[in-house]
């Protein structure tokens, strides 16, 4: 079930229209202005990271790459490489700030929250990875957490599970900013694979994966089951691909190709709860992000898949702008817009062997 969490950044809409053909329009006040060009993310969310691993691109923790992505992330980042360069008292001090960060985000949620039985268990989870990151801290200092492996049993992948609930109650200007980052990184390791050094274009692979675990955070049911299932997918292809063994570069093309259409699916899902919920400017956000990712996997299916997908990526980015924008739109054009959106998708999703396809919109939303 899915969370009733309002959106922390959301418009003000002009009331009064009932009439699905009447046009609507945002007030004034929008979310900060974000620019779309994924590039130049490159440089803000790509930070050096010195761990086990020379690459940039995240913090490696165990056995994931977590991406760079917010406070959080950029706390533990600092921890982490504090940690390994026997510096323990920055250590516990980054963990201590990872755990403030994630209490100001569940006080932050909070009080925006309509106290339901799922939002206060979002709430409880984060409070718990707090107190696990904080109960680190204290074992780095007290010398009881002395290697990286010790740390792991203190953070595990439960903890870390608990921390990544915070994608659920992060506002645009976190999520949408590194929608693209995946596919860039297919990008990268698609060209690594090129030149044949297989390790690197692995490690690209992984830390792709690392924002679609994020993106199954915020995602339920189908959409979910889809991101999930392109995790183990990317996760075989990525060891494979470090060992050598990947012989046939289609099995690479066809695991991007799956993974950038969960990915859509899962925006376009997203776009239809914050449509029935009338959040009108994440709805255009979440319409852009799925047309990125639907261009993307009919790019990596073929040109012939690419160009009968680029009518309906075009349209939605445009519908996307004008609902993130303020800008005029109607009912029906909404409806007009999933629909496309939606049958691209399947139509896209039969071509790659996707199981999940796009719902329709809910009637009367």
């Amino acid at each position: 079930m899915k969370t009733n969490l309002k959106p922390l950044i959301a418009a003000i809409l002009v009331a009064g229209a009932q009439l699905s053909g009447t046009a609507f329009a945002q007030a004034a006040k929008t979310p900060p202005a974000i620019n779309a060009d994924w590039a130049i993310f490159v440089d803000q969310y790509e930070p050096v990271v010195d761990t086990h691993e020379t690459q940039s691109g995240g913090i490696i923790f165990a056995d994931e790459y977590t991406p760079v992505v917010d406070a959080v992330s950029s706390h533990l980042e600092t921890a982490l490489k504090a940690f390994d360069a026997k510096d323990n008292v920055k250590a516990a001090a980054g963990l201590r700030a990872v755990a403030s960060e994630l209490r100001a985000q569940a006080a932050h949620a909070g009080a925006m929250a309509d106290g339901t039985p799922v939002e206060r268990t979002i709430l409880q989870r984060l409070d718990t990875a707090a107190s696990k990151v904080n109960a680190a801290a204290a074992g780095i200092e007290n010398g009881k957490i002395k290697t990286r492996a010790d740390l792991v049993k203190v953070i595990d992948k439960a903890a870390r599970a608990d921390m990544d609930n915070r994608w659920l109650v992060s506002g645009i200007s976190t999520w949408y900013a590194v929608t693209g980052k995946p596919q860039w990184h297919f990008d990268n390791a698609a060209a690594d694979y090129a030149k044949k050094d297989y390790r690197a274009a692995a490690t690209e692979i992984r830390k792709a994966v690392g924002y679609l675990r994020l993106e199954s955070v915020r995602a339920t049911g189908d959409t979910r089951q889809a991101l999930n299932s392109s995790v183990a997918e990317l996760d075989k292809l990525a060891v494979s691909m470090k060992n050598g063994t990947l012989k046939d570069e289609k099995l690479m093309d066809q695991g991007f190709a799956r993974a950038s259409h969960a990915l859509a699916l899962a925006h376009r899902a997203e776009a239809a709860e914050s449509w029935s919920g009338k959040a009108y400017n994440k709805v255009g956000y979440e319409l852009k992000a799925a047309a990125h990712d639907l261009e993307s996997a009919a790019g990596w299916t073929g040109a012939e898949a690419k160009a009968g997908a680029s009518r309906v990526v075009a349209d939605t980015q445009a519908l996307g702008d004008r609902l993130a924008s303020g800008a005029t739109w109607t009912r029906d054009e909404v409806g007009r817009g999933f629909d496309a959106l939606g049958h691209a998708l399947n139509e896209l999703g039969q071509k790659i062997g996707a199981r999940q396809q796009a719902v329709p919109l809910k009637a009367g939303s």
